[in-house]
């Protein structure tokens, strides 16, 4: 089995490289990255259904704090070899693969919640395409993407059964306060790293964000071109003023990602919905 942690593996697969591919194959990647996620989830949340945006969020950013924790328990370093093209530079660890994981977790989720032949096969060719382009760019060995891929189908369809098994069921605010507050807690705790640590403040701020559009009964209404631009407009503006705070650690990392997206969440369609109301009188 030692082809599964092969580098002689990922430099055969190289010898059919060139500029073409290079271009190909880091477009491919980009579409398990966590970029093209934030910015479709945005999108989905802004303009199309925002509880199917929220429980994507959910899916990816769970499959990601995942990955982060196997990758730190694991600490299998990436590949590297004499001959081998390293066309990425990944500050983390090598297994498993968390493109391949959040692929596979984000378009089965979304084949087991519209279970049609069409989107399975979807997932099922993005996940080994994304999975492929993750070993031609010298970045994973084999045995990293035959794990994530598996992960990533395991996570969605776990997500897929809580929140059926949640949807049916409310909890008074006495029970989802202090559940979301210890959630929290322990999300920040047993981060394993910085990158953890963001995906710890994501997670939390869309939970609670979520939770305060439920208890203020905001509509799902989506959102106008102009309304869409200034809330594209807001997060940047809160993301990089967050950056200039002097303050440091990972207790402000968690903090400015967590009310980052609180603000997505929540804070933002709330502030659009009182300011429709006040145009209609």
């Amino acid at each position: 089995m030692a082809f599964l942690h092969s580098v002689e593996l990922l430099i055969a697969l190289q010898r059919f490289s060139s500029p073409l591919l290079d271009t190909l194959f880091r477009g491919i990647s980009f579409l398990g990255g966590e970029t093209f996620y934030l910015v479709l989830l945005v999108f989905l949340y802004f303009r199309v259904h925002r509880k199917l945006a929220f429980r994507l969020a959910l899916v990816v950013l769970g499959s990601l704090y995942l990955n982060f924790l196997l990758k730190n328990f694991f600490g299998i370093p990436r590949p590297e070899g004499e001959n081998l093209r390293v066309l990425e530079n990944p500050e983390d660890f090598s297994f498993p693969s968390g493109h391949a994981q959040s692929v596979a977790s984000f378009w089965f989720f979304l084949a087991f919640s519209f279970p049609r032949p069409f989107f399975f096969f979807l997932a099922s060719v993005l996940s080994a395409l994304v999975s492929l382009s993750r070993l031609y760019l010298g970045v994973h060995y084999l045995q990293d993407v035959l794990a994530g891929v598996p992960l990533g189908v395991t996570v969605a369809f776990l997500f897929f059964r809580l929140f059926r098994f949640f949807s049916a069921r409310k909890f008074p605010v006495l029970v989802t306060v202090p559940f979301l507050a210890l959630l929290s807690f322990l999300l920040f705790f047993f981060a394993p790293s910085s990158l953890g640590v963001k995906v710890a403040g994501a997670l939390s701020g869309i939970l609670w964000g979520y939770w305060l559009a439920s208890f203020f009964r905001l509509p799902g209404r989506v959102f106008s071109g102009w309304e869409c631009t200034s809330g594209a407009g807001l997060l940047v503006l809160l993301y990089l003023g967050g950056k200039a705070f002097p303050f440091k650690g990972h207790w402000w990392l968690f903090t400015r990602y967590a009310m980052l997206n609180a603000f997505a969440v929540f804070v933002f369609p709330f502030l659009t919905e009182v300011l429709r109301r006040k145009n209609r009188r």
